[in-house]
């Protein structure tokens, strides 16, 4: 499977090959080769078994440039990040709802931070997290090796910050939703090695971002433990949204991450101590969490060119695991 538009020529290193399977979108990127003054020869393939038809060859020497004209076309032609309009505008709806109850929270003299009245069973809160790699639930490095080169996903520290809004709906059982900003980071290390020119290399991306959104659904119930204080355990699943690929380059590497669909469905759990709030005053929370998607979510390519004579690719899938510390205030 072929993860970019653009690949080495299988027949003659000294060339990319850039393909598109739609007419218009490949004459688009004709007129920016020819407006750049960025030379190619041009291809009518009908029988690619991938289906990408429109073909152009420009030489090594002009690759970066004919590169930001493609990623500048994708910029142009990329789906919206949520394809459905009707999910699109409830995930907008639901923001704004979020958002304007966290404004009239500000805004509230008695600090409820809400406009329903305080025994409703409605509870707002705003979380922030810190995604670790604890390598005991499966975040940490991952090794891909192919054609010689090695290259090792670190997972590093991330961020996420959101708001919740649940529904008790028992004295000790709630239900809700919510959105979340979901940043991963990631530290790459290559090392290419090959014996016939000979050639042992070693380079290192210390920072790739990705970003992205979550949109939590679960249950929660809480254990008294007296005194208005909890544990509180949850469970559900979630629909993470990520709305572009990423990518990092240095002189001779690449790396891309990116999504396989336009949203996974993570499998979700915390467990924290949890003071529940009081006469206006907010509560709070603190816990560890942990959340996996269902079947595989995340690509990466990864790339090196070494001193313009060949270029090798090597594929695979990150596990899409997070775990970490999680802090909430509770407005009732």
């Amino acid at each position: 499977m072929r993860l970019t538009n653009y690949f080495i020529h299988p027949a003659d290193n000294r060339y990319y090959v850039f393909s598109f399977k739609e007419e218009e979108h490949s004459l688009t990127f004709k007129d920016s080769l020819d407006v750049h003054l960025i030379p190619y020869e041009f291809f009518d393939d009908a029988e690619l078994e991938y289906g990408a038809r429109y073909l152009y060859g420009v030489p090594r020497t002009h690759f970066q440039e004919a590169l930001q004209q493609n990623h500048l076309l994708y910029a142009i032609i990329r789906s919206p990040f949520i394809p459905n309009k009707y999910f699109r505008w409830a995930l907008l709806s639901i923001t704004g709802i979020f958002l304007l109850l966290a404004f009239l929270g500000a805004l509230s003299t008695n600090a409820n931070a809400q406009s329903l009245p305080s025994d409703s069973g409605w509870e707002l809160s705003v979380l922030a997290r810190i995604n670790t790699p604890f390598s005991i639930v499966g975040v940490e490095d991952e090794v891909f090796v192919q054609s010689g080169l090695t290259s090792v996903w670190s997972p590093s520290t991330g961020q996420e910050f959101g708001m919740r809004l649940q529904y008790r709906f028992k004295e000790n059982w709630s239900f809700g939703s919510g959105i979340q900003w979901v940043r991963r980071n990631y530290a790459v290390t290559f090392n290419y090695v090959n014996d016939t020119l000979p050639t042992n290399d070693f380079d290192t991306i210390p920072l790739l971002r990705t970003v992205g959104y979550r949109i939590p659904f679960f249950a929660e119930t809480h254990i008294p433990l007296g005194f208005g204080y909890f544990v509180a355990a949850t469970a559900g699943i979630g629909v993470d949204i990520k709305p572009s690929d990423s990518f990092v380059n240095t002189t001779n590497y690449e790396a891309y991450i990116g999504r396989v669909q336009w949203a996974s469905f993570p499998l979700l759990a915390e467990i924290g101590f949890y003071k529940e709030p009081n006469n206006g005053s907010p509560g709070w929370y603190l816990g560890v969490y942990w959340s996996r998607a269902v079947g595989r979510s995340i690509w990466v390519e990864q790339v090196v060119q070494y001193e313009s004579d060949y270029r090798i690719v090597s594929r695979g899938y990150l596990t899409s695991t997070l775990a970490g510390l999680e802090l909430r205030i509770l407005l009732e």
